[in-house]
């Protein structure tokens, strides 16, 4: 299926239908568990290649199910968890999986900054906000943040309200992939800890 409807695509799918079993079928199962933390279907577009490649992992099947694994953590421990079964099953894990496993673990936190999108260029980086109706994030959370970026990133990160969505953009002035995924992830946290104190 991740063929004909595209990784992304598949991914939102993924969510729609944990979050629809959640609230649905399986409602009694989840009544007990604490309330869940607000998340957003956070999606991450990079110019750089990421996946698992058929040399490291030659069945489909497989790589289906660490692509799951990857984009539905529910808690960030199970990325160590996921890495181990790798290593265990196929040897030590490409460069190109790596950076798979840091877009997820970034994404993981993208999701719990809300945000929806994370733009990565070669030139910039855009952090896309909620949807305009989204009326309770701008009542609280969005001036927290606002004024977190104002007073942490003033000449780095800059606000700008576009026609489609009210985002985030900056420069990408990092000298590596990984150095940005870095302090990506980091800005991540830091927009978790300011949006939900």
């Amino acid at each position: 299926p991740i063929y004909t409807v595209g990784f992304e695509m598949y991914m939102k799918l993924l969510d729609e239908a944990v979050d629809e079993l959640k609230t649905d079928e399986f409602k009694d199962v989840f009544k007990d568990l604490p309330a869940q933390l607000d998340r957003s279907a956070s999606t991450i577009d990079a110019y750089f290649k990421i996946g698992i490649p058929e040399s490291y992992m030659p069945e489909q099947a497989d790589r289906l199910g660490f692509y799951t694994a990857l984009f539905s953590m529910i808690k960030i421990e199970e990325v160590d968890e996921i890495k181990e079964e790798m290593e265990d099953r196929f040897g030590k894990i490409p460069k190109l999986v790596e950076q798979l496993i840091d877009v997820a673990v970034l994404r993981f936190y993208a999701s719990f900054a809300l945000f929806e999108r994370i733009v990565i260029q070669t030139e910039k980086i855009s952090f896309v906000l909620p949807k305009e109706e989204k009326e309770d994030y701008y009542k609280t959370k969005f001036i927290k943040l606002m004024q977190f970026v104002v007073d942490n990133y003033p000449k780095t990160i800059e606000f700008k309200q576009g026609r489609e969505a009210m985002k985030f953009e900056m420069k990408n002035n990092f000298k590596s992939i990984d150095e940005t995924l870095t302090f990506l992830t980091k800005f991540c946290k830091e927009v978790i800890e300011i949006i939900s104190s």
